[in-house]
């Protein structure tokens, strides 16, 4: 461990206390959690973000909204806004957060809300939207005021949380056997090579209960670019610039690498804001050919820009079992 690591070591202390008395008044039921009768499946993690929540949370809207009517919660990271807002046509990156925003924009047959009090988010929406029969919550597994009907805790393959340490020694937001609480447990960021021993090496770390399901996820881009213009990947010669403003840019590097682009890359901190200063600033002397991710780009092009931007679409791919994790999903929503 790290000297600086070791001085934090007792905030570690602090936070590990207040964050397992909290959960053990959830568990005793001292603290009682609200249900609801449609069902409501969470997406959430064990550490602090970069572990693929909002490409998770695409995967159950893109799969699983066509058959039902659907809303999104999110807290809305970052927002400037408080309270309950439900996203609409004036809606921005900086009123209801980067992630929420990102969906909206993408999916039109779904609503969105942001509110950091999920109880009373969804109780509002079943008002405003009755017909509601289906709600996908973001990152909300500390969020124990509510009941769920499915949980689904997200770790990387680099970073799981069985190797990580409490807040502020660690990342992880409490206690890494509370993964207990976890219907489906996913490994995501996976390499693209995977042997069975590396796969078996983990299911042995994790030691998933009899009653939960471990699945294993890598990230997948789509060589046709879009943002200002459309380009596939494979036909770019010149060199580019990369820009991220994410908690992880190394699978998009990685990518890039591997798709032998040559390319320059400029790094923010996860859900940076960028400025019109920041654009001139980036674009400055040159005409590159700018690549973001998807959720950068939100907010990049409601600002002037010179350069085109276009932006990587994310996805996750099951690298097995994809079929047992959407039935799972199935029966919660029908049963």
């Amino acid at each position: 461990m790290k000297i600086y690591k070791f001085l934090l070591f007792p905030f570690g202390v602090l936070y590990f206390l207040v964050t397992y008395i909290r959960n053990k008044l959830y568990d005793f039921n001292v603290f009682n959690s609200v249900s609801f009768k449609i069902p409501l499946i969470g997406v959430g993690n064990l550490s602090t973000g970069g572990t693929g929540k909002t490409p998770m949370v695409e995967y159950l809207i893109r799969n699983f909204s066509k058959n039902n009517n659907t809303v999104l919660i999110s807290r809305g990271y970052k927002r400037s806004t408080n309270g309950y807002v439900r996203a609409n046509s004036s809606s921005t990156p900086d009123s209801i957060g980067d992630e929420p925003f990102q969906i909206f924009n993408k999916f039109k047959n779904i609503t969105t809300v942001v509110d950091s009090d999920r109880v009373r988010g969804v109780s509002k929406i079943l008002i405003e939207e009755p017909k509601t029969d289906l709600v996908v919550l973001d990152d909300c597994f500390q969020h124990r005021k509510i009941n769920l009907k499915i949980s689904i805790i997200l770790t990387t393959y680099n970073s799981p949380f069985y190797n990580d340490f409490i807040i502020p020694v660690g990342n992880l937001r409490e206690q890494k056997n509370n993964y207990n609480r976890a219907d489906i447990i996913v490994v995501t960021k996976c390499p693209e090579l995977n042997s069975k021993e590396d796969l078996d090496h983990i299911r042995k770390m994790i030691k998933p209960y009899n009653y939960q399901n471990l699945f294993f996820t890598k990230i997948d881009y789509d060589n046709n670019l879009k943002g200002d213009t459309q380009i596939n990947l494979d036909l770019i010669e010149e060199s580019i610039l990369l820009v991220t403003g994410i908690a992880n840019s190394e699978p998009i590097v990685n990518f890039l690498k591997k798709s032998d682009v040559d390319f320059e890359h400029i790094s923010y901190s996860d859900h940076f804001n960028y400025s019109q200063n920041d654009i001139n600033r980036l674009e400055k002397n040159n005409n590159r050919l700018i690549i973001t991710t998807e959720k950068d780009f939100q907010k990049i092009q409601l600002l002037q820009r010179k350069n085109k931007w276009v932006y990587l679409e994310i996805k996750i791919k099951f690298l097995e079992n994809e079929s047992l994790f959407n039935s799972l999903i199935e029966e919660a929503i029908t049963s």
